[in-house]
């Protein structure tokens, strides 16, 4: 399974207010915490820490079918960040996600798989927000169709065989992204 989420930098500073009393320790651990605390700049530290998180959720509600979002049982860990990128592992109970990020000036996207395979197996596409997306995806020339269940989860068939692949779509801002397995079916 698969799961993405990102962040617009502008948008978020626009909308969050992350600095009041209490939030951070509502979503960060005390060792999330402190990298934030500690960054040259920790805005973009928060999002980069709540990126991984809310990727690794998605895997977690797609496994369960349950949507919650319980950010301090999300951990982060083994961090490894560079200007640019990012990579590292967010544990969930006794599940572990493998996490790579792509820190840009104006978005953090972050990607979580199972499996260290997995990554070489995704393809990414990022679209421009609003209800045309899926049809733009769906003309992009490719022998895959995005669409959603009844309840919003979104599903990727390939319209050859039918298979049912794994797919995630987040959104946030001015930022769409699009990442599907051609070899990850949607239950694995």
């Amino acid at each position: 399974m698969i799961g993405n989420d990102l962040v617009d930098l502008r948008q978020a500073a626009i909308e969050s207010n992350w600095k009041r009393k209490g939030y951070l320790s509502k979503i960060c651990t005390p060792e999330e915490q402190l990298l934030v605390a500690e960054a040259v700049q920790p805005d973009k530290m928060l999002w980069l820490i709540w990126t991984m998180k809310e990727a690794a959720c998605k895997i977690v509600q797609r496994k369960t079918g349950i949507r919650s979002y319980e950010p301090l049982n999300f951990c982060c860990g083994s961090l490894n960040i560079g200007q640019t990128k990012a990579s590292g592992m967010v544990s969930y109970f006794k599940d572990s996600f493998l996490i790579r990020s792509e820190v840009k000036s104006t978005f953090i996207h972050s990607v979580a798989v199972s499996a260290m395979v997995d990554f070489e197996r995704l393809h990414l596409h990022y679209l421009k927000p609003g209800t045309g997306y899926k049809a733009a995806f769906n003309n992009s020339g490719l022998l895959y169709q995005l669409a959603g269940t009844p309840s919003g989860i979104p599903e990727l068939t390939h319209q050859i065989t039918g298979r049912k692949h794994a797919v995630s779509i987040s959104h946030h801002g001015d930022y769409l992204a699009v990442i599907y397995s051609d070899s990850l079916l949607l239950t694995d």
